[in-house]
């Protein structure tokens, strides 16, 4: 058994040399050998649910730049007349072009008409004209209006250069009482007043580079009643110049140059010069604007403040305001009939120095409604006035040396799209010292105006107009005996009906408490009065 067993042992290990020597080129290795098989496993997809972000309570502090909204409604009737169109490239244009002509009670036509050429985009001239015509019941109560005018704006490398041409004849009756006048031939109580205008000027349509804006314009006017004549050019010249959003300085050279030639008098001239020179302040909570104005009034010369100042309060919904302002007034021939046609000629001119301090506030609210409170300090030197204590129905111009006022002021507007705008103003004087007359003959110590226009639908447009009063003093002889003129409440309304795309009528009602008051002493206005007819318009559009 030994021996059995030493044979196996030397068997195997002699098997086991064998086996190593067989191959010594092949590489050693390891097999493995195996079931299992490496698999990736299934990636999972997400779902991306959305979730809103928490909600955050701070209030941002965000900075606007919004024009300052000063009102200063014109309320003033005025025919409804086409406007230049205003350059802009942004768009195509077109020609819009009207015709309007009706008839009223006191043999009162009316005729408006306005026509527009141009492509719109760089030129454009609009040609405008109206006539109206009164008789009242009246001996001579009279007058009628001509008007012709033509407006031209181009624009050239980016400057707008504009002109207009225009011509105005006036005529008015003296048809106040006059026991002097009882004999005499009616035309012999005419006043006719002719007017000839030409302005042109030039501005930059675009704030160039350096934050420079110019705008020189020259205005001629040639006035005449028949007998005198008068000439008055005005050169004004302003430049506002912008350092950024905040600062600016406002530089203006003017000169208003006036030649007077009265009938059988000695012309004579009144010139005015003015230099005004500012800075500029603007931020989201103060407008402010501090300048002098040095005047030179026929070689005399005055330093005229020309201060401003607005502070916001509550994101423009209340605005502190006050200012410190003067100016001067010429009263030239022109000027003194555009307040009293009824005058008699001036033999001499004086310019009248008016200087204000003011506080109040003013602002916007909801967007759609305006409001503006102030009151102050006025002061006029060499006032013109107006009195015909002498003869009843001629005025003349008296000089009141100083007189002074505590003014007050209150303006109220709403507006609400294109549909509905409503506005009301109202002025009242309480004058406190006067040295040369005895009291202010014919100025209005409180004066309220209003005027709505509505638009219910697209074919209906209804509009109403209110012009009240207190009356004024007046100087009832030459002793100095005054009385006051009555108070006045005159309420106008108007309708116009769009019956097609080109034809409306259109319908005016004045005066509607039919009230003859007076504005001016022994001129009477005529009562209750109407005008009605049709409105057409061609639109050519322009490719």
């Amino acid at each position: 058994m030994k021996n059995i067993a030493y044979i196996l042992v030397i068997g195997f290990c002699f098997f086991g040399f064998s086996s190593v020597a067989q191959d010594t080129t092949k590489k050693q290795s390891v097999e493995i050998v195996s079931a299992f098989r490496p698999v990736l496993k299934n990636a999972v997809k997400l779902n991306f649910t959305a979730t809103p972000p928490a909600p955050d309570g701070t209030i941002p502090s965000l900075t606007y730049n919004i024009p300052i909204q000063n009102l200063f409604f014109n309320l003033q009737p005025v025919a409804i007349k086409p406007l230049s169109l205003q350059i802009d490239s942004a768009g195509q244009a077109h020609n819009s072009n009207y015709i309007k002509a009706g008839y009223g009670n006191y043999n009162t036509p009316l005729v408006d008409a306005g026509f527009t050429i141009g492509d719109g985009k760089k030129t454009n001239v609009t040609l405008l004209a109206n006539f109206l015509s009164q008789k009242g019941p009246l001996r001579v109560q009279q007058m009628r209006n001509t008007n012709f005018a033509g407006h031209f704006n181009t624009l050239v490398n980016k400057v707008e250069v504009y002109g207009k041409a225009g011509y105005q004849q006036q005529t008015y009756y003296l048809y106040g009482p006059d026991p002097a006048f009882v004999s005499t031939k009616d035309d012999s109580l005419k006043k006719a007043y002719q007017t000839i205008n030409i302005r042109a000027g030039l501005r930059n349509a675009f704030v160039n580079r350096f934050g420079l804006a110019y705008n020189p314009d020259l205005n001629i006017n040639v006035f005449n009643d028949g007998r005198s004549a008068e000439t008055n050019a005005v050169l004004d010249i302003p430049v506002d110049v912008r350092f950024g959003n905040s600062f600016g300085i406002l530089l203006q050279a003017n000169a208003d140059l006036t030649t007077f030639k009265p009938a059988g008098g000695t012309s004579y001239s009144n010139n005015l010069y003015f230099l005004n020179a500012a800075a500029l302040l603007k931020t989201s909570l103060i407008y402010l604007k501090a300048g002098i104005k040095p005047t030179w009034q026929n070689g005399k010369v005055k330093v005229l403040p020309d201060i401003l100042l607005d502070y916001h309060l509550a994101e423009k919904k209340i605005i502190i305001t006050a200012g410190w302002v003067a100016h001067i007034q010429k009263n030239t021939y022109q000027y003194l009939v555009s307040q009293n046609p009824w005058i008699n000629q001036p033999l001499s001119q004086f310019n009248t120095r008016i200087t204000e301090a003011y506080g109040g506030f003013k602002g916007t609210l909801a967007n759609s409604f305006n409001y503006r409170v102030q009151g102050g300090f006025i002061e006029y030197l060499n006032l013109a006035l107006f009195s015909n204590h002498v003869k009843p129905s001629v005025f003349q111009v008296l000089q009141e040396s100083k007189l002074q006022a505590f003014h007050g002021q209150g303006e109220l507007g709403f507006v609400l799209q294109d549909k509905f705008n409503a506005s009301a103003k109202l002025d009242f004087y309480n004058f406190i010292n006067q040295q040369t007359e005895a009291l202010p003959w014919h100025i209005t110590p409180v004066q309220l105006t209003a005027a709505l226009r509505w638009q219910p639908t697209k074919k209906i447009m209804v509009k109403s107009d209110l012009y009240a009063w207190k009356g004024a003093v007046y100087k009832k002889d030459i002793a100095g005996n005054a009385d006051r003129l009555t108070s006045v409440f005159d309420l106008n309304a108007g309708l116009e009906f769009k019956v097609h795309d080109n034809i409306s009528v259109w319908a005016q009602f004045n005066n509607l408490f039919n009230r003859t008051y007076q504005r001016w002493n022994n001129y009477q206005v005529v009562g209750f009065n109407f005008l009605a007819g049709i409105r057409l318009t061609f639109d050519q559009k322009q490719n």
